[in-house]
């Protein structure tokens, strides 16, 4: 797992994050004060792009999209709660991550047990 750094405080940031195989996909994040809660505003990689989803603790947000990209991601908190505040992932209580496609496949393997 590779953590997705430069995530602050801003409520609406956008970063390029390269993958391994030399190709990148776009993420654009954004908080939601009302509703305390981080979503992903947009993601895109090639021809594939997802739209408002909600940032949550899982060991691949991106689970559901197994066929379609080579990679997950992954959200971690130290609290036992989700991430919900503004400075959440500024503090290091939450961690965004770049799963590979190994560590993709080896989740797919674990929930097929």
């Amino acid at each position: 797992m590779q953590i997705i750094n430069q995530v602050s405080s801003e409520t609406r940031q956008k970063q390029t994050v390269p993958l391994a195989d030399g190709t990148t996909f776009e993420i654009s994040i954004y908080f939601v004060p009302m509703q305390y809660g981080w979503y992903i505003q947009k993601l895109t990689y090639l021809d594939f792009t997802v739209e408002s989803l909600r940032i949550t603790n899982s060991p691949n947000m991106l689970h559901q999209f197994r066929n379609l990209i080579p990679f997950g991601i992954a959200c971690l908190s130290k609290e036992e709660r989700e991430p919900t505040q503004q400075l959440d992932f500024e503090s290091g209580n939450s961690t965004l991550y770049l799963l590979s496609q190994q560590e993709t496949k080896d989740y797919e393997d674990y929930l097929s047990e």
